[in-house]
Parts: structure tokens; sequence; C-alpha cells
């Protein structure tokens, strides 16, 4: 792959990475914030904008948005993030023109229409009930909750339904002016694609503004004790139990470290032959499934979780062995290097042979978040490979020593009243 960009005089960022074996190609316009800048009372508002985009614009009605990107893409979406919003689409390279037609319509030119946003409030709130349901989000938010005290992290991005009730067309009209600027925002294109054509394509449809708005900035609290230890939360008619365990990663880890720790998630509990798997399911048969997880939301935090599906009367049992498990030394029994080589194929295959567009979005998304020239991302994948090349047991056994201590972590329980 190949990065370039363009920084124009008012700010607006246009990247392009070169992936010449696609012909399709991946557009996005990203407007630079998210939930985390959602006003207190009204959670949910960047999600709602981000839904609004397709209710209309200038130019297209809601039916007619629709019935062009159905006959012109592959695939349209949007998503909001903690610290980004962001619409996509995927289509064939000689079309991408299009695209970034589309985009730059929904983007700029919606008009947010009192029908549309009543009628769209519904899904929203659907999609809100939805996660309400879902164990693992529930789990995974209240742990937030306890871990960090400022960090967006903790907020939960699709709102609350009393936050959606008190989101009007006047809130926003007033966000989508001040956020939606060029010089809050990165066009990106990723697959065969030419820069300088991209960058014609969009200076054509977006104007010099010198509009400007400042990024909130927050700490990721890694050093910090979580700010409460535990929450049990009671939910009638169930059986089961899930267990949460968790804490906080430093985000500007260095690449070894990084990787170190990655390695040691997925050798502690990924996969049927993982420590955790087989002291507490295969061996005891405690709990239905146990795994454990690293991961994070780039420029902001990271975090580290295990979480079991078990017994109200087996939970302390659970728990009382993932800690035995999590403190005990790693076993030089071969599995290191199974998992390393595992880590090398998967990469030949997701990467090299699939050629994911948005694997190489993400690795530019998080150069852009750091502060990090985007250039530097063509460099990642070897930089990656070469420190778990060089990655031994020791260092495993470094990072587990550092970030795996009870008074860093926090525990959610879900289970029956």
């Amino acid at each position: 792959m190949k990065i370039n960009e363009t920084v124009r005089k008012d700010g607006l960022r246009i990247i392009t990475c070169h992936v010449p074996q696609k012909k399709t190609v991946l557009v996005e316009l990203i407007a630079r914030v998210g939930y985390a800048c959602d006003p207190i009372n009204k959670p949910g508002l960047f999600h709602t904008l981000e839904h609004m985009v397709f209710e209309g614009t200038e130019k297209r009605t809601a039916k007619e948005l629709s019935a062009f990107a159905s006959k012109n893409f592959f695939g349209n979406n949007a998503s909001t993030g903690t610290l980004a919003t962001t619409y996509e689409v995927t289509t064939i390279d000689r079309k991408f023109p299009l695209a970034c037609e589309y985009l730059c319509d929904i983007y700029f030119n919606a008009t947010i229409p009192v029908p549309g946003l009543k009628k769209e409030k519904g899904p929203i709130l659907l999609e809100i009930a939805r996660k309400k349901d879902s164990d693992n989000s529930i789990g995974s938010m209240a742990l937030n909750e306890c871990l960090y005290k400022e960090n967006p992290s903790r907020c939960d991005g699709v709102g609350t339904s009393a936050g959606i009730g008190r989101i009007h067309r006047a809130d926003l009209i007033d966000q989508k002016n001040k956020w939606y600027i060029p010089s809050n925002t990165i066009a990106l294109a990723v697959g065969n694609i030419n820069h300088d054509d991209f960058v014609k394509e969009i200076n054509k449809r977006i104007p010099l503004s010198l509009k400007k708005v400042s990024l909130c900035q927050w700490g990721d609290e890694a050093n910090d004790p979580p700010v409460k230890k535990e929450m049990i939360i009671k939910k009638p008619k169930r059986e089961k139990t899930m267990l949460f365990l968790g804490c906080k990663i430093p985000k500007n880890l260095d690449v070894r470290q990084e990787e170190a720790f990655s390695l040691f998630s997925k050798l502690i509990g990924r996969g049927f032959d993982s420590p955790l798997w087989h002291e507490i399911r295969e061996r005891r048969g405690l709990a239905y499934s146990i795994q454990s997880n690293y991961s994070g939301i780039a420029g902001l935090s990271s975090r580290f979780i295990v979480y079991a599906e078990t017994s109200q009367s087996k939970s302390s049992q659970v728990e009382k062995l993932i800690w035995q498990v999590l403190v005990k030394p790693l076993p030089d029994n071969g599995k290191f290097e199974e998992l390393r080589e595992k880590v090398f194929n998967a990469f030949e295959v997701d990467v090299i042979e699939n050629n994911e567009l948005d694997y190489f979005e993400g690795l530019i998304w998080k150069k852009i978040v750091d502060g990090d020239p985007v250039k530097m991302a063509e460099q990642e994948d070897k930089k990656r490979l070469k420190a778990i090349a060089s990655l031994s047991l020791k260092d495993l056994e470094a990072v587990r020593k550092q970030f795996i201590r009870p008074e860093r972590f926090a525990k959610v329980l879900i289970e029956p009243e």
C-alpha cells in the first residue's frame, strides 16, 4: 500500500491509501466528533445526527438517496464512534466520483426534516433496547463505568431513551453546522484510486471555509484505580450469571509491549486449549463459555477483560479460578510458539490474501488520533510483525506482572434476581 495526504489551507485532510490489486474502493468522510461530545442532558445526539443525514438533502429525498446508493454502490453505511462519525461507501473503482458526490451531499447538505426525525427516533430507541437486552453490552458498559471516571469510554454511544426524547431538529442543525466543517473533516479513500483524482473530486465538492473548532481531549486514566471495584446487576427471569473482570491498560504502550500483551490475552483465554478454558470449562465444567479480550478505542483507552457465563452458585468459584490462572507464571509448553505461528498465518490470510480495505482504514485512523503522520501507517505491519517475531515468553511474563494485579481490576456480575 502507498499512502498520500493533502492538507488544504482550511485544514481539510484528503488521504488516499493505494491498494492496486483491488477493484473496489472504500470512500469515507469522517467528522472528528462523536458521542464523547454529546450534551450531558442529550446523550445520543451525534448518533441521531448520523441517522438523520440519510433522511434527505437539498438535492435528494430519502427515497432518492436510497435508490442512488442501491444502484451505484456495493454498500453504504455510517457509524458513530467515541471520537468520530464516519460515513462510508464501497464501490467499484470507476464509480468513485459518484461515491464522493453522494457522501458530500449527505454530509454537508442534509436537511434533517422534522417528520424524518420523528420517524427515525423509533429505530434508534429499538437500537437502545437491543443493547439493553444484551448481557455482553450491559456488562461491558457497566465495567467501563467502574473503571473510568471522566474518560468517554464509560459512555454508551447509542444514547438513552430520555436523551433521545430531548433532541430536536434545531439541536442537530446547530451541532452539524459546528462540527461538519472542512477543518474538522477527513476525506479518505482506500483501494485502487489515484490520489490526485481524489483530491480533484473532493476540492470540486467541498468549498473552502475558515471556520474552526477545537477538539476535546481526555486522559486514559490507566494508572488511576477503578472508580468502583464491584457492580452487581440483578435481572429477573434468568438462570445464568455473567461475570466480567477487567482492568485498564495504558493506550501509549510501545509496539513490543502492545503486541506482548495482545499475545498474552490470546494465550491465556482464547480458544479451546487456553488455560482459562481448560481449568474452568474443560476440567471442571463450571462455565459454558470463558475467554479473555484485549481491545481499545483508538486515541482514547484500552482494557483487558475476562468474562464467563456460569451459574449464580458457581460465580465465586469461577472468579477464584480465573485469578489463579491470571497470576500463575505462563507455562513453557510450546503454546506460545504455536500462537505466534497462528498470528503470522492469520496476517497472511486477512491482510495479504484478502486485502480488506477497512483494515488499512483502521491503521490510518490510529495514526490520525495519535497525532502521527499518516504516512507511518505504511510501515505499521512490518513494525508489528518484527515486534512479534522478537518476543519471547519472558516478554509476556513482564506485561502480565506489570498489569495483572488485583488492585487494577473491577468486577461486574449480571445475575438472577
